[in-house]
Formats: C-alpha cells, sequence, structure tokens
C-alpha cells in the first residue's frame, strides 16, 4: 500500500510540472529576486498567485496571513518567506473533515457536471474503488442524452465487475434513477452510483431536471446516506469553480472530483474551490486508470506542487554521499557499494572476512553514519553530550 501511495504522489508531482512552471517558479523569482519585503514584494506574488488560478479571494487570505506572520516573527529577508507561504495554501485549503461515510453506510451517490469533464469515466472508476473494497455497487445510467453514453458506462461497469441499470436512448432520466433505487433496495446495495447527463450549469430547465432526480432519490430511498458529487476539469481553471457555485444551488455538493489534473497549468484551481466554496476535494484524478483517481490530501497536493518532500515521504535508500542520512541495511557488509548501492568498509588485510551476522533481524535498523569518527550511531536513541535523549525533528526539503 506503501508503494502504492508513493507512486500516486510520484505521478501527481509530474502531473503537477505546468501547474508547477507557471506558479512556483515565478514565486521562486519573487523570493530570491527581490531585496526586502514590501508593497511590491507582496503585490509581485498576489499577481503570480492569482495568474495561477488561485482565485482573487483565496489569494487576499493567503497574503494577508503572510503579512501577518512576518510581523509576528519579525522577518526581514524574502527568501524566509517561502516556507511561510506553502504554511499559508495549505491552511487556506483546510475544510472541516473530509468525510468518506458512503464507504461505511447503504448510501447514494449522485455525479453531476456539464458535458466533458470526466464523468462517465469517474463513474467507472469510483464504482472500481469501492468494488476493490468489498462492497456490492450498482451504477444508474441516467445520461440517456449522449450518443453511446449507456454503452461506455456499461464498459466501465464491465471493468470493474458491477450490475448497471440503464434505459433507452432519450428516457426520462429521471425514471432510470427511480428503477435504479427500486433496484438497489431489492439487492441490497451498500452504494448506488448515479451517472448524469452532462448539462450547462447556466440551462434552468435542465438544472429544474436535476433537482427532481434528488427529490425522487429523497421520496424513494429517505434512509441512504447521500453525497453529491461534482466533477470539474481541472484544466478549465476558474471556470471550474463557476460551474460548482451554480450546481450547488440545484444540489447541495458534499464534494469535488478534480480530473485531468496530469499536465494542466491551472492546478491552483483546487486551492481556490477549497478555499472559497468551503466544498472538500475528495478526489483528484492523474491519469486514465482506476489507480490514477486516488483519495485527494491537501498537504500532500501542495507538497506536491511546490516539489516538497518530507522526511516521512524521503526514499528509504538514498545514494553514497549521505551525509548521515538514515540508511537502512538488507544485509550487506558496511562500507563499500554493494549490488543495490548501500555501502561496504573499504577492504584492508585485516578485514577481508565475511560480514558478521546480525544478531537480531532489525539490528542495524535506523542507523546513520557519523561523518567525524566513522561510527554508526542508532538515530532513534541517540543522545547529546549530557546523556540527553535528542528529540526527532520533522525536515522540509525544496527541490
Amino acid at each position: 500500500m506503501a508503494e502504492e501511495k508513493k507512486g500516486f504522489f510520484s505521478r501527481l508531482k509530474e502531473g503537477l510540472n505546468k501547474t508547477r512552471d507557471n506558479i512556483v517558479a515565478g514565486i521562486d523569482a519573487v523570493f530570491y529576486g527581490a531585496s526586502e519585503i514590501d508593497d511590491d514584494f507582496y503585490e509581485e506574488l498576489e499577481e503570480i498567485l492569482i495568474m495561477g488560478d488561485i482565485g482573487v479571494n483565496a489569494t487576499n487570505d493567503i497574503i494577508e496571513r503572510m503579512r501577518e506572520e512576518v510581523k509576528k516573527r519579525h522577518l526581514r529577508q524574502p527568501s524566509e518567506c517561502k516556507e511561510l507561504l506553502v504554511e499559508s495554501i495549505k491552511e487556506q485549503m483546510h475544510v472541516e473533515e473530509t468525510a468518506y461515510d458512503f464507504e461505511k453506510e447503504q448510501s447514494v451517490i449522485f455525479i453531476i457536471g456539464v458535458n466533458g469533464v470526466g464523468k462517465t469515466t469517474s463513474v467507472g472508476k469510483l464504482a472500481g474503488i469501492l468494488k476493490g473494497q468489498g462492497k456490492k455497487v450498482l451504477i444508474a445510467a441516467a445520461d440517456t442524452f449522449r450518443a453511446a453514453a449507456g454503452d461506455q458506462l456499461a464498459e466501465w461497469a464491465h471493468r470493474a465487475g458491477v450490475d448497471m441499470i440503464g434505459g433507452t436512448d432519450g428516457a426520462d432520466p429521471a425514471s432510470v434513477i427511480f428503477d435504479a433505487v427500486n433496484a438497489a433496495k431489492a439487492r441490497n446495495v451498500d452504494v448506488l452510483i448515479c451517472d448524469t447527463a452532462g448539462r450547462l450549469h447556466n440551462k434552468k430547465n435542465l438544472m429544474e431536471e436535476l433537482k427532481k432526480m434528488n427529490r425522487i432519490i429523497d421520496r424513494e430511498f429517505p434512509n441512504a446516506h447521500r453525497e453529491n458529487l461534482i466533477v470539474l476539469d481541472g484544466t478549465t481553471g476558474q471556470n471550474a469553480l463557476a460551474q460548482a457555485r451554480e450546481f450547488g444551488e440545484a444540489a447541495s455538493l458534499t464534494g469535488v472530483i478534480l480530473t485531468k489534473m496530469d499536465g494542466t497549468a491551472k492546478g491552483g484551481i483546487a486551492v481556490a474551490i477549497q478555499s472559497e466554496l468551503n466544498v472538500p476535494v475528495k478526489y483528484i484524478g492523474v491519469g486514465e486508470t482506476i489507480e490514477d483517481l486516488q483519495k485527494f490530501n491537501a498537504d500532500e497536493f501542495v507538497n506536491a506542487l511546490f516539489d516538497i518532500k518530507t522526511e516521512e515521504t524521503q526514499p528509504e535508500s538514498t545514494d553514497g554521499d549521505n551525509d548521515g542520512k538514515v540508511m537502512p541495511n538488507d544485509g550487506g557488509c558496511d562500507g563499500n557499494p554493494t549490488e543495490n548501492g548501500q555501502i561496504q568498509p573499504d577492504e584492508t588485510d585485516d578485514n577481508r572476512a565475511a560480514c558478521p551476522e546480525t544478531e537480531t533481524e532489525n539490528a542495524m535498523d535506523a542507523v546513520a553514519v557519523s561523518e567525524d569518527k566513522g561510527e554508526y550511531v542508532d538515530e532513534d536513541s541517540a543522545e547529546d553530550e549530557n546523556g540527553t535523549e535528542k528529540p526527532k525533528k520533522k525536515k522540509w526539503f525544496f527541490w
């Protein structure tokens, strides 16, 4: 599982390359190019954040918090503010606990959004994720207007190994929802996922139809936990924010699925969504496969955006010039490089013998090379000169 998370973090970081070039490169130019922290410094930062689709309101709040913290911490150099900016963005993205109650209760998930944002694909991926958790899942194909939409969703249902309730092309979407809800109750389904037709957020008649389907679910399945997830295309920037506001008037939004984040320069929209709408991004997509749709973590997103690695996400093994960093031991000798890049001591006439066996399986866990004496120090129990145990420190690494 750890390897899957690490792999997704890498894909997320790679997918945010264009956003990073669009935002972070400009921010670095301000941090390391400005001579002092003044109004010009803040104005340049503000312009870059707004151009990166973080949004006017969110940007104003981020800059205001930075001003307060700079005064409180008595900072003088612009280069000292980068970590402070990252903290401000994370704080701005804070929403109430992002709950996934539909994983624990009998639920109906309503998927909404405009045409072309990836709703049908998201339905299929989400069904696959929940089926992988051992849930009994049913899909309702209520997108009866788009040609071949039912066939596309049927293919996703087949891949995920779940059943689907559909209707003929042009059928009333509300009737499909009615049939699917009653089928879900009869089959004792854990999660019913409803795909809906793409609709323009400024078309009143289509939004009214959305309200009608919601009323059917409320009436026919009153005890089910409800989720209304809007799918937003990350490449559309501030337009995605406008869509979410309009759809929120027709259906109370409980979360966002943010798609197509791989390769967009407008990834800052994730900050604006959580900051300005106070609606949590629950899933983020960075590719075409089921594995490329994952639960959203704001801190992980900001770390990927700014190319930050905390000590917890550092790879377990390091290069030869480790500078005293923690290195695992898989049984190789200490000093010269082995086949997997670990270090063994230089061979001399006195130490050509094989490495001694370890007394326990974890005898060499978390060891660090002491630069001054060449000794190994157990980092977990390292003590200072007074015999006091040193606390571990969390470090941030800016690449």
